[in-house]
C-alpha cells in the first residue's frame, strides 16, 4: 500500500490545529530569544547558498570557493531566467570620480573579486570629491531644518529633478561641509546660527511676499513646520517626565491601541503572536527611535501623524492635516494618558491652580500664559471639576489571555485555541482616569487642550 499514513494519527482536526499553531510559537519564540544571545553580523562573500530563514546564523557547513568568482548579467526584458550580456560592477561615471585602483582603460571599474566590490563602492560615495553625495547629504540635513531642500526632490537629483533655488548655497554648504571633515555637528551648527533660520514665520510685508514668492522658496519668512509623529510623542513623554533617556539596547514595546494590538496577523499560515507592550513604564516610555516596528502592523497614531510605511523610501515626510489627526488628538488613549500624566506632575509641583496653569503654559508651550488666558482657562478648570464630580470612570483592565479562531490549514475545519499575553500578568499601567480624583482629571483636560494648539504642533 503506498498511501501515505494518516497526519497526526488520533488527533482531532481541533488537536491538528493547535499544535501547528504551537509548534510555529515555539519557533517565534526562539527566534527572539537569540536577540539576546551575543552575535555578530556581517557580509557574507561567497557563493549563495539556500539559508533556513529561521536561523540567523551562517551554516557551519558551508566553504568559501577562493576560485569563485560572481556573475553579473543583464537580464532581458526584466526576465530574471532571460540571462543576456554580462556586465561588471562599476560606478556611475557621470560623476567623473574615478575608482582608486581601478584600471587606466576603466577608470570606472570596481574589482570584480570576491572581496572588495562594497567597500570599494562604500568608499567612492563617501569620498570628499564625489560631489553627488555630498550635495544630497548637505540638502537633506537643510530640509530637516526648513522642511523643503535646497533641491525639493531630495531623492532625485538628476534632469528629471527639481532644479536648486540656490545653486551657490548649495556649492558654498558643500564646500564648508567637506572642509570641516564632513563633520554634521558643524553643518548643523553653521545653520542654525544664520540669519535664514533666525527669522520669524511672520513676514513683515505679506503682500510683497505674496507677490514676489507666493511658496516662500525664498525664504523670506520661517517656514513653518509641523512636528513629526516620533516628535509628538518624545515631546510628550519629556514634558510630562515619563521620557527614558536611556540610549541602545534592544527595541522597546511602546503602547498602541488596544483593538489594533490584539487584532489577528497572519504570519507564514498561522497568527502572529498579539502585540503586547513592555510591562514597564521605564521600557515602554523611551525615545520612540528605540520603538519596535512591526511591518505588518502599524501604530496608529504615527501612522495617523503621517509616519511614512517601512517598505519604501521617504523623501519627505507628508505633513497634510486631515479629520482623523484631530480625533486622534483629541480622543485617543494615547493623548489620554499623557495628558493625566502631565496632570498628575503639575499637581505634584503645585497646590494652586493658578501655579498648575503658568507651570502647564511654560512646560507645553513655552511661554507664559496671558491674563486673559489664565481667567478663562482658571474658570474652564473649575467647571470641569464639577462635572467630573459627577461621573464615574470605568477602570482600564488588560487581558492576559484572548481566545483566536483560525482554520486548520489541510482539512479545512475551524478551530479555536488560547493565546496567553504573558507582558499583562504583572503589567504597570499609565495612570487611567479612573485611578486619579475629579480635580486631576480636570486639569489634564486642559493639559488635552494645550496638547492639541497649533502652538505645541507646529515649530515656526
Amino acid at each position: 500500500d503506498d498511501e501515505k499514513p494518516a497526519r497526526h494519527c488520533g488527533l482531532t482536526e481541533e488537536e491538528q490545529g493547535r499544535l501547528k499553531v504551537r509548534e510555529q510559537d515555539q519557533w517565534i519564540w526562539k527566534r527572539r530569544l537569540e536577540r539576546y544571545q551575543p552575535m555578530v553580523q556581517s557580509v557574507f562573500n561567497g557563493k549563495t547558498y539556500w539559508m533556513n530563514a529561521r536561523k540567523l546564523r551562517k551554516p557551519g557547513d558551508k566553504k568559501n570557493d577562493l576560485n569563485w568568482r560572481p556573475e553579473s548579467v543583464i537580464f532581458s526584458g526584466g526576465d530574471y531566467q532571460a540571462k543576456g550580456e554580462a556586465v561588471t560592477p562599476g560606478v556611475l561615471s557621470g560623476c567623473s570620480i574615478s575608482v582608486p585602483g581601478a584600471p587606466s582603460d576603466d577608470p570606472y571599474a570596481l574589482p570584480t573579486t570576491q572581496e572588495g566590490r562594497r567597500l570599494g563602492l562604500a568608499k567612492w560615495i563617501a569620498s570628499p570629491n564625489n560631489p553627488l553625495s555630498m550635495r544630497s547629504y548637505v540638502n537633506r540635513i537643510w530640509q530637516y531644518h526648513f522642511g523643503r531642500g535646497i533641491v525639493k526632490t531630495a531623492n532625485n537629483f538628476g534632469v528629471k529633478g527639481d532644479r536648486p533655488s540656490h545653486p551657490e548655497l548649495l556649492d558654498y554648504l558643500t564646500a564648508k561641509f567637506v572642509e570641516d571633515g564632513m563633520s554634521t555637528k558643524a553643518l548643523h551648527r553653521m545653520i542654525l546660527l544664520s540669519d535664514v533660520y533666525k527669522r520669524d514665520a511672520r513676514t513683515p510685508d505679506p503682500e510683497k511676499r505674496d507677490l514676489v514668492d507666493p511658496s516662500n522658496k525664498l525664504l523670506s519668512s520661517f517656514p513653518v513646520r509641523r512636528l513629526s509623529a516620533e516628535e509628538i510623542r518624545d515631546v510628550m513623554l519629556l514634558v510630562t517626565g515619563e521620557l527614558n533617556f536611556s540610549m541602545g539596547g534592544l527595541p522597546v514595546m511602546p503602547e498602541i491601541n488596544r483593538e489594533v494590538a490584539l487584532e489577528p496577523r497572519m504570519i507564514q499560515f498561522s497568527l502572529a503572536p498579539a502585540y503586547q507592550a513592555s510591562p514597564k513604564p521605564e521600557t515602554r516610555n523611551r525615545r520612540s527611535i528605540y520603538a519596535y516596528r512591526v511591518r505588518g502592523q502599524a501604530d496608529p497614531f504615527m501612522e495617523i501623524m503621517n509616519k511614512p510605511g517601512p517598505n519604501e523610501s521617504c523623501a519627505l515626510r507628508d505633513d497634510a492635516a486631515v479629520s482623523p489627526q484631530a480625533f486622534t488628538l483629541l480622543n485617543s488613549d494615547v493623548m489620554s494618558d499623557r495628558s493625566i500624566a502631565m496632570a498628575i506632575r503639575l499637581r505634584g509641583d503645585h497646590s494652586n491652580l493658578s501655579d498648575q496653569i503658568s507651570s502647564g503654559f511654560e512646560w507645553i508651550l513655552g511661554r507664559s500664559p496671558s491674563e486673559e488666558e489664565a481667567s478663562r482657562l482658571s474658570e474652564y478648570v473649575r467647571e470641569m471639576i464639577k462635572h467630573h464630580q459627577s461621573i464615574s470612570p470605568d477602570s482600564v483592565s488588560y487581558p492576559t489571555e484572548i481566545t483566536r479562531s483560525l482554520v486548520e490549514e489541510f482539512s479545512g475545519k475551524p478551530f479555536e485555541y488560547t493565546e496567553w499575553l504573558p507582558n499583562f500578568e504583572n503589567y504597570v499601567p499609565d495612570a487611567k482616569a479612573a485611578d486619579v480624583d475629579p480635580p486631576t482629571r480636570a486639569l489634564a483636560d486642559l493639559c488635552l487642550i494645550l496638547f492639541n494648539t497649533n502652538e505645541f504642533m507646529y515649530v515656526d
